[in-house]
């Protein structure tokens, strides 16, 4: 029998290429291996098939129709970002091929990657616009900036498209994604579940497809659909830890404890498998029942894997369990035992991960570093320590490195709200407002509007002015996460500034539906809102004093809360003395109370009785010398009162009480600033912002006196890094810190744009008319110049401050005016 006769004619196609390798050119042994790769991949050896591809990338780098076979067949084996990156190559070398710009469009929408999706997408479009995959790109475009842009009518008539086409191409996923995001968010979501199980029978394995079901179900109140719908997720999705919290959740919103830790216990399988599903029986009973069982849990585990590497990640969680129980040094201490024997690897990576964040915590900075730097070295791409050294590097105010990490982490992990958010940070730090918001926008995306994700996007959105698009993103957020306090409470308070009476009351109800005192303490304050805000001062003060009296003898938060609106309602309306009286009542049932008494010591304040204000801050200062507020007032009234040798008193000693706290020592600082120590001013800012470098009122307070009071050019520099994110800024004292360092660097033009404004909105702080003068001089406008100096030294009276005299001197070097 001949030899040919036993093999297949993959086999045979192989031989042949391999016989001939040896006297054939680049090109053409390129060739036999693209067809050794073909036949290989028709007679279904796919993982042979793969490796006779990448053979011909060694003879041929700029082979079309091998890299579109291997991309194609390396997706189909769903290694979606190997795949991307393939088809990224093939478009570097081909830009002009619409069936893998498509294809990239496709892959970026799905990923929620719409900087990329628009620049494939409208190449495809420009390439082929009639092509069904293209129309369907096109139509998903053009859906998304009708929801950016809120135009309901766009977004209907893109649906509707959306819908003909699909009658056309029925296995059309990005038709059917916009079909389904539009029912979704329409009148009737349960709409789209039909096309979402459409959906997922061409794509079982699409994550978020699977998500928006579960929120549909979870929304329309179907408890058991949505039972269901986790545990095809968790059997889908094994390793994904957002999954199984979900389950967990959803378990112990039913009161199934012991349901919810039977069933991952069968998930997790034996004591010595994957650790991953045994980790989750761990937090199951770290949620549900408390340290010690999760503890006894990981004991059992630790003694089943004795002497394998899985019990040293149990060993090192049982650490962190410590950790988090306030035995830190212990924990510290076992981690680093642990890391003496693991051997090197994933898993050993993580542990490092772990004990860096404990280091950190603990503020041993160099050692966290060491331990991140030693996971980076064996793994470039470690997700986890990319983003804890990025975040140290946004602290830093090293923003460009960071995100030089944040973009390595991203291209591990696409759709990782926690990396999208601190891009977004590191964006905000460098001043680049807008990639900032672009970047918290995609997290909400990518999380599914998640409530956190959406409440930082909101609070971004917020301070621009953008009240309007937050509004939108966290009534999107409410409809996911229906009963999150904070994003009701966040959105109650939007509708007050509009105001919108009837979605405060909506919201308050839904509140007091939620059975937790944080829903409940917002439900109560949204109803006395309610009531003041529509003038019916006398309903809402009834409302207020029955919750003073539910609150009962003992007080209480709620209570005290209660009693604080009273007062500022009464006060409000011109009724000082009701409010004493009501005051004065409640310390006859409580005349020990400390908040009732720190309330009236402010109440004396406000009336102008001072002597028994500061007796009631002094005699709350002498129960407990660490109580922070009764200090503040008191430090305060002896201000107003031309006391400020007793004030520094009262100052030093709650620092000396309370050495940490950030509010005090901005009082210090800005003390020192006063009496005209610069340097002690700048040591205690640069203390507090080592301590908190995202407090932007420290960042401005800590720039604007090093650039106002030194020269040297390090010191400049570092005020140019920590004011980067002043950019943009529209508050007059941030605008004039950013504008007189953009003086400072000899940015003239760019400094005027801020310091004119930062004038306009500061007219009585000669330092910043100074700073515009100094400006105008520097642009060749003398007269502008002499008026905003002359401003200046009226405004600085008998400032001994070095700028003022800096002031006279230039004003006597003008020429006379014309």
């Amino acid at each position: 029998m001949r030899l040919t006769r036993l093999l297949t004619p993959a086999a045979l196609a192989l031989i042949t290429v391999l016989a001939l390798t040896g006297c054939q050119s680049a090109d053409e042994k390129a060739e036999g291996y693209y067809a050794s790769g073909l036949a290989l991949l028709e007679a279904g050896d796919t993982d042979r098939a793969l490796v006779e591809f990448r053979n011909v990338f060694k003879y041929n780098g700029f082979h079309k129709e091998a890299r579109k076979a291997y991309a194609d067949t390396v997706l189909k084996q769903g290694n979606v970002q190997e795949a991307y990156g393939q088809y990224l190559r093939l478009i570097e070398q081909y830009p002009d091929t619409p069936d893998v710009r498509r294809t990239l469009a496709e892959l970026a929408i799905t990923r929620g990657d719409w900087a990329e999706a628009e620049r494939h997408g409208r190449e495809a479009i420009r390439l082929a616009p009639d092509a069904p995959g293209v129309r369907a790109v096109a139509l998903a475009l053009n859906y998304r900036q009708a929801v950016l842009n809120s135009d309901a009518a766009a977004r209907a008539k893109a649906a509707e498209e959306a819908r003909v086409l699909l009658t056309a191409t029925p296995d059309s996923r990005i038709a059917l994604r916009v079909l389904i995001d539009h029912l979704a968010t329409g009148p009737d979501p349960k709409a789209a579940l039909p096309e979402i199980d459409r959906a997922l029978a061409l794509d079982p394995a699409a994550l978020d497809l699977h998500g928006a079901k579960l929120r549909i179900l979870a929304q329309a109140g179907d408890t058991a659909g949505t039972g269901a719908q986790l545990l095809i997720m968790v059997e889908r999705f094994p390793d994904n830890p957002e999954v199984r919290a979900a389950l967990i959740t959803w378990y112990m919103s039913q009161g199934d404890i012991d349901g919810a830790e039977a069933f991952l216990r069968q998930l997790a399988g034996d004591l010595t498998g994957p650790v991953e599903g045994h980790i989750t029986v761990v937090q199951l009973l770290q949620t549900a029942r408390g340290a010690d069982a999760a503890q006894t849990e990981l004991a059992k585990l630790i003694a089943a894997n004795a002497g394998k590497p899985n019990a040293d990640l149990y060993r090192a969680l049982d650490a962190a369990l410590d950790f988090e129980a306030g035995r830190q040094a212990e924990a510290v201490a076992a981690m680093e035992t642990v890391l003496t024997t693991a051997e090197p690897g994933d898993q050993t990576r993580r542990i490092k991960t772990m004990l860096a964040r404990m280091l950190a915590a603990t503020d041993n900075r160099v050692g966290a570093r060491a331990r991140i730097e030693e996971v980076l070295a064996e793994d470039a791409t470690n997700v986890e320590a990319l983003k804890l050294r990025a975040a140290w590097l946004i602290d830093e105010d090293r923003p460009g490195d960071a995100i030089v990490d944040l973009r390595a982490a991203l291209d591990q992990a696409p759709r990782d709200a926690a990396i999208l958010t601190l891009m977004a940070a590191a964006h905000e730090r460098d001043g680049a407002l807008d990639l900032a918001g672009e970047r918290l926008a995609l997290a909400v995306e990518v999380s599914g509007s998640g409530p956190e994700e959406s409440l930082r996007y909101a609070g971004f959105l917020i301070r621009q002015g953008r009240a309007t698009v937050a509004d939108t993103v966290l009534t999107e957020a409410r409809r996911v996460s229906p009963g999150h306090v904070g994003v009701l409470t966040l959105l109650a308070d939007l509708a007050l500034g509009v105001p919108d009476w009837p979605r405060v009351q909506d919201i308050a109800d839904t509140l007091g539906q939620i059975n937790t005192p944080e829903a409940e303490a917002a439900a109560r304050r949204l109803q006395a809102a309610l009531l003041l805000g529509q003038n019916r001062t006398e309903d809402g003060l009834a409302f207020l004093e029955e919750q003073v009296g539910k609150a009962g003898a003992g007080g209480g938060d709620t209570d005290l809360d209660a009693i604080r609106m009273i007062l500022q309602t009464r006060i409000r309306a011109g009724k000082p003395d009701e409010a004493r009286s009501y005051l004065d009542g409640e310390l006859a049932k409580r005349p020990t109370d400390p908040d009732l008494r720190l309330l009236s010591g402010g109440l004396h304040a406000l009336m102008g009785e001072t002597a028994e204000a500061e007796a009631l801050f002094r005699a709350l200062l002498a129960e407990d010398a660490s109580a922070e507020l009764p200090a503040r007032l008191l430090y305060g009234l002896l201000r107003s009162t031309d006391r400020a040798a007793e004030a520094a008193v009262v100052l030093q000693a709650a620092l000396a009480a309370q050495p940490a706290s950030g509010t005090l020592q901005l009082i210090q600082a800005g003390e020192m600033e006063q009496a005209g120590d610069i340097d002690g001013a700048i040591a205690v800012y640069e203390a507090m912002y080592a301590r908190n470098s995202s407090n932007v009122v420290i960042a401005n307070n800590l720039a604007s006196l090093i650039t106002t009071h030194r020269d040297d050019a390090e010191g400049l520099a570092r005020a140019t890094a920590i004011a980067r994110r002043l950019k943009d800024s529209d508050v007059p004292a941030f605008q004039d810190t950013y504008g007189w360092i953009a003086h400072r660097n000899g940015n003239h033009d760019e400094a005027l744009t801020y310091l004119e404004p930062a004038a306009a909105g500061l007219p009585n702080d000669g330092l910043t008319q100074f700073h515009l003068g100094m400006t105008y001089l520097a642009l060749n406008r003398p007269e502008d110049a002499r008026r905003q100096l002359t401003r200046a030294l009226e405004l600085a009276g008998d400032s001994k401050l070095a700028q003022f005299k800096t002031a006279r001197d230039t004003l006597a070097g003008l020429p006379p005016a014309p």
